[in-house]
């Protein structure tokens, strides 16, 4: 009986199919991996990273994923449930605050809110230079004295006196409400010029860093009270109902922040910064730089890639895969003409 080409290809089908699906048992899979992920990751770090993918294609795939992927209605749920399982978490009752933070940590990043020149430095005194912050301290000036002067003055507790004052206010009102504005607003002025002048001692201590040393001795203080604190003792003042609304405005403040040209921009001139950095260095050089070892790579592929092979053999789905894959080669005219 004449074999023909066709029964050749279907003899070498089922056996390199066999072979590979062999290959794929935990036995014969961890060292071909170990020795084919150790030879990919040698050869392919010797590439430089603009022969590797090009910064137009880096950026379109970070564009695409930053602003232009739809994101599902289930991710801020999920997050919002997740949020609650850690704000109910058992270790959150043992757990301290300076188990999280060191106090190493705390105090530099305290001497940096504190240092000269700080953002906290230029927010102290912005604010407190600021119109609206003066007309804030004289609208509460103006409130207590009033207040005061009014619980103070027993005259005018006189049911004849209230009752005198009384109708003269209404008739200032009735009569000529701008007058009773006029004073008002001659008193707020009056107490307006009395802040600027408190403003400007406060200028003055501001000037010979009176107030970063007593404010930072304070907020060290308060971080020994702090540090000793479970962690679920934040539970008093944000509630899980307060977490789970800080994470809905922070992803509704993404999604407008991600169609904004700024994001695209910055984006842009990330991606132009880091080719212009390792557009010239290796993926090795890059990876190394980065933390990446060819170690770490073998052992995380070790770790993951014999068990998800463990499986696609048991369900047969590698045999589909393989099969299919090698059909369309022993299908092909040309290897038939060979095996002719």
């Amino acid at each position: 009986m004449k074999v023909t080409a066709q029964d050749r290809a279907k003899q070498l089908l089922e056996a390199q199919t066999a072979y590979w699906l062999k290959n794929l048992t935990k036995k014969q899979l961890v060292p071909l991996l170990k020795e084919e992920v150790a030879f990919l990751h040698r050869e392919l770090g010797k590439l430089k990273l603009k022969q590797a993918v090009s910064r137009e294609k880096v950026k379109a795939t970070a564009q695409r994923y930053a602003v232009e992927m739809e994101i599902g209605g289930a991710i801020p749920e999920l997050f919002g449930e997740i949020a609650d399982v850690i704000y109910n978490f058992p270790s959150n009752q043992h757990t301290l605050v300076g188990d999280l933070v060191s106090d190493d940590i705390a105090h530099e990043f305290i001497d940096k809110v504190f240092e000269d020149g700080s953002v906290f430095d230029h927010a102290v005194v912005n604010i407190h230079s600021s119109e609206p912050f003066k007309a804030f301290l004289s609208d509460v000036v103006y409130t207590v004295l009033k207040g005061y002067a009014l619980e103070q003055n027993q005259l005018l507790k006189i049911g004849t006196v209230a009752s005198s004052m009384k109708f003269v206010r209404g008739l200032i009102s009735d009569r000529a409400p701008k007058v009773s504005e006029l004073i008002e607003a001659r008193i707020r002025e009056l107490m307006g010029s009395g802040v600027d002048g408190s403003l400007s001692m406060v200028d003055e201590v501001l000037t010979k860093d009176q107030y970063r040393e007593g404010a930072k001795d304070a907020v060290l203080d308060l971080w020994d009270k702090i540090k000793e604190w479970p962690v679920s003792n934040f539970q008093h003042y944000v509630t899980a109902l307060d977490l789970q609304e800080l994470l809905v405005l922070g992803y509704e403040f993404w999604l407008q922040l991600r169609s904004t040209p700024y994001l695209q921009d910055c984006i842009s001139a990330g991606v132009d910064f880091f080719f212009d950095k390792y557009g010239n260095e290796t993926l090795e050089t890059l990876l190394n730089d980065i933390g990446v070892t060819e170690d770490m790579v073998v052992s995380d592929v070790l770790n993951y890639v014999p068990d998800l092979a463990n499986i696609l053999v048991k369900r047969g789905i590698a045999e589909q895969l393989i099969r299919r894959h090698l059909q369309r080669f022993y299908d092909d005219p040309e290897t038939l003409a060979l095996l002719g």
